[in-house]
Order: structure tokens, then C-alpha cells, then sequence
């Protein structure tokens, strides 16, 4: 994680747009022009983080970070005001488990460090987490700790059109909705300075029929992450 504080008095209010790599979000300056945000750098120091102020100037950020040798981080971004949940299922934990970590049970880095000295396995946590309410891309990060004594295992991820599931449903998520066939797409960075890339989308579903709850989670759209000792 990085954290850019900017301070641009004369756009109060203003739009900034930050791109990184193929990702823009796009966030708000207060009343003052300040603005703080905690980057994640999912795909590490190299790329740079350009910032577009409301005026067109750009400017161009040096990110800073450290342990990047010690995290896989799997980040799953994509665009529209449409909700998608990133959840990991740590060494076979079910549904609502301690090793479920998603938006809505995000742990933290410390809860991760805390269940290590208890069961001397690595842990992970979400470091970015988007209700599908912003303008730009949407991003959600899971970051897994890798620990030098830890066992083997793996962790499973899934996603799930959290949007697409509620009843009544939201009408761009389905039919012939703007989002119903909603594309994403997922970043893995691995401790080695390694990174994989996928995409993929949502096939559309009628309106107005409530999702089955074990069909919701679609485990084959991200990769499983195995660990060894």
C-alpha cells in the first residue's frame, strides 16, 4: 500500500482522476482540495500512478511500498455501477468461516498476523474494497501474507455478482441491462515480482428470477492459489 496526500486548493470539489496501468479511478477533492488516498499497488512500484486534475494537468506520482516479496495479491477490477464481491476461502473454509475473507468479513493485516501466532499458517485480507458506487473502475484486492514456516495449502477464490443477486433485481444487472453481460478482469501478483492476467464476463440472466445461492459463486473465474512450505 502507498499513501498519496494531495493538496490543490483551487479545485475544491473537483474531480482527480489516478490511472495505474489500465486501471483509472477517479475520486473527489474536499471543500479544501484535499485528499488522502491509501493506493493499492497491485501490481507493484513499476507502474507509474498518474493524476489528472479537473483542468487537464497531470501529474505523475512515485509510489512507494514495502514487503511486496512476502504477498500474493489478486486483484479483481472492473467498470460500471454494477457490485461485484471478491471472496477467498482460506485452507477449505466454507461460507462464513474464519478463512472467509470477503468486502462484508474483510479481516485486516493485523487479524492476519494474530491468527499466524495462533495456528502458524499464512492468512490474507482485503485491502481494497468498492461497492460498485464510484466513478471509473471498481477494485477489490485481496492480499495474502506468505509466512516462512507455513503449511501447505491452498486458497480458493470465487465472484459473485452481488448486485445481479438481489431481489427485486437491479434492472442494468440483467435482461438486456446495460451490466448484464458485465465484463471484468483479474491481476495476480505473486512474491517472486511475477504477474498473471485474465478476463472475463457475466453471461446475462432474466429478470425478475432470484439467483441460486450455490450457483452465485463462480469458483473457475479466478485462479486458486496454491501454497507450499
Amino acid at each position: 500500500m502507498s499513501r498519496i496526500s494531495i493538496s490543490a486548493p483551487c479545485f475544491a470539489g473537483g474531480h482527480i482522476s489516478l490511472r495505474y496501468d489500465s486501471l483509472t479511478l477517479v475520486r473527489v477533492l474536499d471543500e479544501n482540495g484535499a485528499l488522502t488516498v491509501l493506493f493499492d499497488c497491485y501490481l507493484g512500484e513499476k507502474p507509474p500512478l498518474k493524476l489528472t486534475f479537473p483542468d487537464g494537468t497531470e501529474i505523475q506520482a512515485q509510489l512507494r511500498t514495502i514487503d511486496l516479496e512476502r504477498v500474493t495479491k489478486v486483484a479483481l477490477f472492473w467498470r460500471g455501477r454494477a457490485n461485484l464481491d471478491l471472496h477467498a476461502f482460506e485452507y477449505a473454509a466454507d461460507f462464513n468461516d474464519a478463512g472467509h475473507v470477503w468486502a462484508g468479513a474483510p479481516s485486516s493485516r493485523w487479524q492476519a498476523e494474530e491468527r499466524h501466532r495462533r495456528d502458524k499458517l499464512g492468512h490474507g485480507f482485503m485491502t481494497t474494497v468498492s461497492d460498485g458506487t464510484s466513478e471509473g473502475d471498481q477494485l477489490e484486492v485481496y492480499t495474502f501474507i506468505h509466512e516462512p514456516s507455513q503449511a501447505s495449502g491452498a486458497v480458493t477464490l470465487a465472484l459473485d455478482y452481488e448486485s445481479r443477486a438481489r431481489i427485486p433485481q437491479e434492472p442494468d444487472s440483467c435482461g438486456t441491462g446495460l451490466y448484464a453481460d458485465l465484463e471484468y478482469r483479474v491481476a495476480v501478483w505473486r512474491p517472486n515480482g511475477s504477474v498473471s492476467r485474465t478476463r472475463g464476463s457475466f453471461a446475462p440472466l432474466p429478470c425478475g428470477q432470484p439467483s441460486d445461492q450455490t450457483a452465485r459463486y463462480n469458483s473457475k473465474a479466478l485462479p486458486q492459489l496454491i501454497l507450499t512450505r
